[in-house]
C-alpha cells in the first residue's frame, strides 16, 4: 500500500469532519461537490481509510445492516483527526497547475485549419455553459439553506469560485474565437489583393 497517500487524506478526514461517512458516501460526496477541480477513485478512498484508522486519525463502526452481503463500516473522525485537518488547513496550498488541452492545441493550432481550432473552442464554450449552469444551481441551493442553519460557506465558495473560473474560461474561448475570425478575414484580404 502506498504510504503517501498526497491530498487524499485530507479530503477524507475533512468529509468526516461534517459528519461521520462509509466509503461509498465519501466517494459521492467527491463525485457531487468537488468534481469539477477533484477526483479521487476507490483504490485511494479506501487504502486511505485503512491509513487513517491505523494512525488513530479515524476510527470505525460497523453497522449490523447488511448490504449486498456485507456490513457497512462508518468512519469518523478522532480529535486527532481533527488536529491534523487543522494543521494542514494552516498551511499554504500548494500552487494550483492548469492542465487544459484545449490550450495545448490552439497554442499549436498553425499547425492545422482555424476551422478546426475553432470547432474546438466552440465545443469548449458549450462544456462551460453547462459547469457554469450547475455552479448557477449549487449556489441557488446553497441560497435555499440560508435560513436552516447549515454549514454552507465552504461549499458556497466553492461553488463559486467554479462560477468565476468558468465564467472566464468560456470568455477566453468567444475572445479566441473572434480573434481566429479576425485572421481568417485577415488571410482572406490578402489573398485577394
Amino acid at each position: 500500500m502506498k504510504k503517501d497517500t498526497g491530498k487524499t487524506r485530507y479530503i477524507l478526514l475533512g468529509l468526516m469532519s461534517k459528519r461521520p461517512q462509509t466509503g461509498y458516501s465519501i466517494k459521492k460526496s467527491i463525485e457531487n461537490e468537488f468534481r469539477h477541480f477533484w477526483q479521487e477513485s476507490f483504490g485511494q478512498i479506501y487504502p486511505t481509510l485503512k491509513l487513517l484508522v491505523e494512525q488513530g486519525l479515524a476510527e470505525t463502526t460497523e453497522t449490523e445492516t447488511v448490504q449486498n452481503g456485507r456490513q457497512t463500516i462508518t468512519y469518523t473522525i478522532t480529535e486527532k483527526g481533527r488536529a491534523e485537518l487543522k494543521r494542514w488547513l494552516s498551511e499554504a496550498p500548494d500552487v494550483e497547475k492548469l492542465r487544459y488541452e484545449i490550450l495545448l492545441k490552439v497554442s499549436f493550432g498553425t499547425a492545422t485549419d482555424l476551422d478546426t481550432i475553432d470547432q474546438h473552442l466552440d465545443a469548449f464554450i458549450g462544456r462551460n455553459e453547462k459547469a457554469l449552469a450547475e455552479m448557477e444551481g449549487f449556489l441557488a441551493f446553497f441560497n435555499g439553506l440560508e435560513d436552516q442553519g447549515c454549514d454552507r460557506l465552504g461549499s458556497e465558495l466553492t461553488a463559486l469560485c467554479g462560477k468565476y473560473l468558468y465564467t472566464a474560461m468560456k470568455d477566453w474561448a468567444v475572445a479566441a474565437k473572434k480573434k481566429i475570425l479576425d485572421q481568417k478575414e485577415l488571410e482572406h484580404e490578402t489573398k485577394n489583393t
